[in-house]
């Protein structure tokens, strides 16, 4: 449990006092829809999504706090990340070395030891394993994600789709979607149908900006309401 003794609620406070002000300065605002009303409570919580920004583990903490604010948050990521930034650790940075099979399965102890120490568990992880813009397709989720969610079971899964987008601000606006909860059992998460439930919020959240365009910040939904399915505006030639 090395990695995890470091973890820290106060962390988390201090990075808001110390670190707030520069995030403000890279991203506007955070605008969340689709959250689910109710989540388990006595099993883990597997937060999924698309990776676009250094920030993404701090876009995805507002969720958790929404949803479960009194677990311990769990951010699955490049263990040389943590070595250039050991505070990182402090806010629950869980550290892996892609192809290495020690660091994983070092890793997937960890998660199991922690489950069954606490199940009251936020775990955020992003299935690419590197950065991508949010408008790649396909979306490339490794298979990763299926020890991750075999080491959890049984759990609640969330798929998240997130986007960065410009508009009437200096600073990026991040949109996120939530998609439908599911139950992760033994054989853990299908990586395609995970892809694919993301897919859909991105698609969702693309739709919306392309028919919203600078007003969509302010007709976003709110975080308990689902985002609209509406259809993209069809293309025009010149």
């Amino acid at each position: 449990m090395r990695r995890t003794l470091g973890y820290s609620h106060g962390a988390w406070r201090a990075f808001g006092w110390v670190f707030g002000p520069r995030m403000r300065l890279g991203i506007h605002a955070l605008r969340m829809t689709g959250l689910p009303r109710h989540v388990p409570v006595h099993m883990p919580l597997l937060l999924v999504s698309n990776h676009v920004s250094w920030w993404d583990g701090f876009l995805l903490r507002p969720l958790q706090v929404a949803l479960r604010p009194g677990d311990e948050l769990r951010v699955v990521m490049l263990e040389q990340e943590l070595v250039r930034r050991p505070f990182l650790r402090l806010l629950g940075g869980v550290g892996i070395t892609p192809g290495s099979p020690a660091s994983l399965r070092s890793f997937l102890r960890e998660l199991r030891a922690r489950r069954a120490s606490d199940p009251s568990l936020t775990v955020l992880f992003f299935p690419q394993g590197r950065i991508w813009p949010s408008h790649r397709r396909p979306l490339g989720f490794l298979e990763g994600i299926r020890a991750v969610g075999r080491a959890l079971a049984p759990a609640t899964i969330l798929p998240v789709g997130l986007h960065l987008e410009p508009g009437r601000h200096p600073a990026p606006t991040a949109y996120l979607s939530v998609g439908e909860p599911s139950p992760v059992g033994a054989a853990g998460p299908d990586p395609g149908l995970l892809e694919a439930q993301v897919q859909a919020q991105l698609d969702r959240t693309r739709a919306f900006l392309a028919t919203h365009g600078e007003d969509a910040e302010t007709l976003w939904p709110e975080p308990f309401e689902a985002l609209p399915s509406i259809p993209l505006p069809m293309e025009t030639s010149a």
